[in-house]
């Protein structure tokens, strides 16, 4: 059944002309379950792709808008991050390099003459992942800790005062470093 739901993010590239393609992907809940050990589970994104098709090489163009739901890294909340950005992404054809990585570039990306069809699924997912900051926090609210679990706050201010209260501490504080 995955397998036939990735088939949805196939483009069959034969068939068009050259020039600019337009293709727009509504990414829900479901996109992120038909992607194996996806830590992202649920979302909701509007991609953009304009797939311009040249004689010997694909120009894509994704946009991405959206959030996507995670979890603060401060106090657990969970939150809808929004996402938006903008990739591109050069398909070439070539028979002799390994297909679907480039040694030189994460840009360019090479497949053989024989191929037919490009899945985008992944890249999609990719590019949303790499849409999200690295740190996801509360942060990107307009108040400082608005949407912050207050209680869950409580608890890690109340473990950081009890370390720096404690005495075994203080005595190492008292030793002298040459």
């Amino acid at each position: 059944m995955v397998e036939k739901e990735l088939r949805l993010y196939d483009i069959h590239f034969v068939g068009l002309k050259a020039g600019e393609h337009v293709f727009n992907y509504e990414i829900g809940d479901a996109f992120f379950k038909i992607i194996e050990e996806s830590p992202l589970q649920k979302g909701n994104c509007d991609v953009n792709l304009i797939f311009e098709k040249e004689a010997t090489h694909f120009v894509l163009s994704f946009s991405i808008e959206g959030n996507v739901d995670v979890e603060c890294d401060r106090c657990t909340a969970d939150i809808k991050y929004p996402v938006y950005n903008n990739f591109k992404l050069y398909i070439k054809f070539d028979d002799q390099r390994n297909t679907g990585t480039s040694e030189d570039d994460d840009e360019i990306i090479y497949i053989p003459r024989s191929d037919s069809t490009i899945n985008v699924a992944q890249y999609i997912y990719e590019y949303i992942c790499l849409s999200i900051p690295m740190v996801r926090n509360c942060d990107f609210l307009e108040e400082q800790y608005k949407n912050c679990n207050q209680e869950i706050l409580k608890k890690l201010n109340q473990a950081s005062e009890s370390e720096t209260n404690d005495a075994r501490w203080e005595k190492l504080k008292n030793i002298k470093l040459k």
